[in-house]
Order: C-alpha cells, then sequence, then structure tokens
C-alpha cells in the first residue's frame, strides 16, 4: 500500500496488520498527513512521527479527548445511540481532572503490590494451559493460547464468574469486530451484541451493590464521585471498557510476540539460550508489533504539530505504528532487536493521562506466558500468516495456527 491508498476510516486498510510502506512514505512526504474525510465525517491529521505523536499526547492544554479518543469507521454512525454514550464516558474519551476522578476509583488495583498478588494465580493459569498444550501437534495461538490467561486474569480482577469466561472472550470480539462480518454481520447484529454487554455488566453491578466483595465490579457499583453515585451509563462505561482493554491487547500482543519470534528465529533463539533477557525484550516486541493503530485527539484551539498548523476543533490521528516505527526515534525500525536500547520509550501504552492503567498486569502475563511457553516449544513453527479482525483501532488476530513440534 502507498501512501496516497491509506485510509484509516476504511479497516481493509488494515488487513494485513499496520501499512509500514504507506506510513514510511507519508512521514517522508508530509508527516503530518492531511487524511479526507467521507460522507460521514470531516478531514483530519494523521500523525506518523514519534516525536508528535508524544508531544500531542502530552499536550492537555491544546488537545482534548473529550471530543473523541479514536477515528472510527463510518460504520459507528448507525450504532445505536446507547452505545455512543457509553463510549463517550470511557476514561479514554476524559480529560483532567475528570479522569483522574474516574481513574482513582480503580487505580489502586494496578499499584505494583496489588499486581504481586496476581502473581501465583497467573502462573497457575500458565502451567495449565501449557500442560493443556502438550502432546498437541497444531494448535491457534489466538483461541488456544493467547486468550486464554488474559481472560482468566481480567475476570479474576474485575470479579466476573469463571464460568462467564466465555462471555469475555465473544464480548471482546463483538466489541472490536464491529466492523467484521464474521462478528458482526449486520449493523442490527452488532448493536444487540454491544448492548448486551452492558446489560450482562450492569447484572453483575447490582448484584454487587447488593453484597459488595473484593473486587472492581464492587468498587465501581459503590464509587462516588464529587459525593454522587457513578450515574448507570457511567457504570456500564466502566465495564465494558476495563473488561475489553484488560484482555484484548494483551492478547494482541502475545499473539504478536509469538508470531514476531516465529518469523525471526534469531531472536527467538537468544530468549530461549537465555531467558532472563525475556522481560527486557518485552517492549521491544510491543514497539515492533504495535497492538493499537490509533488514537485520537481534537485541537482545543489553533496550534502547531510538527511544523503544521491545526485549527481549532480538527481532530489529529496518532499512528501508533508509524511512531514506533520512526527511523529518527529507532534506528532500522522494521528490524526485530530484542538488544535494542531506549524501547521503554515505545507509544503502545500510551503517554501523558491516558497511559494504560493497566500495563504493569499485561508485562505480568507476557513475560510469565512467554517463559513457560519457550520453554516447553522452543522449536515451534509458524504453520500460516495470522488472520486480524477487520478494525481501524486495534491489530487483532482472529486466528494464527503454529506447529508446536518441529
Amino acid at each position: 500500500m502507498d501512501a496516497a491508498s491509506f485510509s484509516l476510516i476504511e479497516p481493509d486498510t488494515f488487513r494485513h496488520g499496520h501499512p509500514h510502506d504507506a506510513y514510511d512514505e507519508m512521514r517522508q512526504v508530509s508527516p503530518v498527513w492531511r487524511h479526507p474525510g467521507s460522507d460521514h465525517q470531516p478531514a483530519f491529521w494523521a500523525l506518523t512521527r514519534f516525536e508528535d505523536i508524544r508531544a500531542v499526547s502530552l499536550d492537555a492544554e491544546n488537545f482534548t479527548s473529550a471530543l473523541g479518543f479514536r477515528i472510527p469507521t463510518d460504520s459507528f454512525t448507525a450504532m445505536d445511540p446507547e452505545i455512543g454514550q457509553v463510549l463517550a464516558r470511557f476514561m479514554l474519551a476524559m480529560d483532567n481532572p475528570e479522569h483522574h476522578e474516574f481513574r482513582q476509583v480503580v487505580a489502586s488495583a494496578f499499584m505494583p503490590a496489588s499486581i504481586a498478588k496476581f502473581e501465583a494465580r497467573i502462573r497457575n493459569s500458565v502451567a495449565a494451559l501449557i500442560e493443556s498444550l502438550k502432546g498437541r501437534n497444531e494448535v491457534d495461538v489466538v483461541t488456544e493460547v493467547a486468550a486464554i490467561v488474559p481472560i482468566k486474569t481480567v475476570c479474576a480482577l474485575m470479579g466476573v464468574p469463571e464460568e462467564d469466561e466465555w462471555r469475555v472472550f465473544e464480548f471482546t470480539n463483538a466489541v472490536f469486530g464491529i466492523d467484521d462480518p464474521d462478528y458482526s454481520p449486520t449493523i442490527a447484529e452488532a448493536n444487540e451484541r454491544y448492548l448486551a454487554i452492558f446489560d450482562y455488566g450492569w447484572d453483575l453491578l447490582e448484584e454487587r451493590r447488593r453484597k459488595p466483595q473484593d473486587d472492581l465490579l464492587s468498587r465501581v457499583a459503590n464509587a462516588t464521585i464529587d459525593g454522587r453515585p457513578l450515574t448507570e451509563i457511567e457504570q456500564k462505561s466502566f465495564f465494558s471498557n476495563m473488561i475489553a482493554a484488560g484482555n484484548e491487547t494483551t492478547r494482541s500482543s502475545l499473539g504478536g510476540a509469538i508470531w514476531a519470534l516465529g518469523r525471526n528465529p534469531d531472536q527467538r533463539r537468544l530468549l530461549v539460550e537465555d531467558p532472563q533477557l525475556i522481560a527486557k525484550s518485552l517492549t521491544e516486541l510491543l514497539r515492533w508489533f504495535s497492538p493499537v493503530y490509533q488514537m485520537a485527539r481534537t485541537a482545543r484551539r489553533d496550534v502547531e504539530v510538527g511544523g503544521t498548523l491545526v485549527r481549532e476543533g480538527e481532530r489529529v490521528a496518532m499512528l501508533y505504528g508509524a511512531g514506533n516505527h520512526d527511523p529518527v526515534a529507532f534506528p532500522d525500525p522494521h528490524r526485530l532487536d530484542l538488544r535494542r536500547e531506549g524501547t521503554s520509550r515505545h507509544l503502545t501504552f500510551g503517554y501523558g493521562v491516558h497511559h494504560c492503567l493497566g500495563s504493569r498486569l499485561a508485562l505480568m502475563q507476557l513475560k510469565l506466558i512467554l517463559e513457560a511457553f519457550l520453554q516447553a516449544f522452543p522449536n515451534y513453527e509458524l504453520a500460516s500468516e495470522p488472520s486480524y479482525i477487520r478494525s481501524n483501532l486495534v491489530r487483532a488476530m482472529k486466528s494464527m495456527p503454529i506447529r508446536l513440534e518441529s
């Protein structure tokens, strides 16, 4: 794909993942790229340089998230109004001080001391996963490896019953697969599946108001901000945001890591021979794969970005995969180099107030799963390239077969 055919609004642009050829051309020709709109939404700017994306992410004075945290596809214009109301109350769609107040409802659960309490549970889940794979030849990484532990972890953290873990997998696919006919054949079905998530979450939250427990559902159900309880829309937003984002990006990052190491056996060999490198390698794997395609901000006033004037009210799309492969920030960026220095600066978890709340938990899971997986199956092979959910937001895999024994 070249720059002229790049369209962030069109999810087929990302059929094979990030279109790095287009990113590279855009960065060279016009790094603050004027992106045309559509019949349903206006034109906007697309950022391809690391420093421009980082600067906008940190510039809360000149940019707001409250007018949309992503560039939607045109399908979203036909979604049920309640869905728009819930998405508008995601923490991703809030600015400070409101964002800080809502984040504080659950923030302590993601601090190091709290996360450490989950390590034994995660290790047990990982051990059970590896045991279930032994003796198998070909497995699907997405459904049989990458999805398992993250879903168990987020359900335990939230307080979702273990028997409902399958629902979380389906819910996540519904949220991120709204433009994928395999998950949402029609807009009516997409609406139905989205609203089912909200109804399921609301039932759990009502139960926690009656019988609070030591979980995030209870915190959300009984929280107050400025002396008032959270509204029904705000509680549904908390639930759907955390349950989907809490497992999808970890699932995609793990699948992406296994794919990356399968394509780069020399780099995989480094980790097999020295497992101590795995923890340090995660930032390079996250940079190289980049599981989120984009986030967006809207200019509060006329402001210059990378030498280009962005007018008040114009949207700016931050192309994370382009920024993570900016050769100025990461020399020879398309090469996976697990010994690369400076990769902790990657954009994958975001910058500023919206830095990923669950990043520590995600890194713990990635480390523990990769350690066990590479020890058990050091010579796995890719059986085919991954297929991706049709989305312009996340690089979520639908399937990726691998052979465990070579």
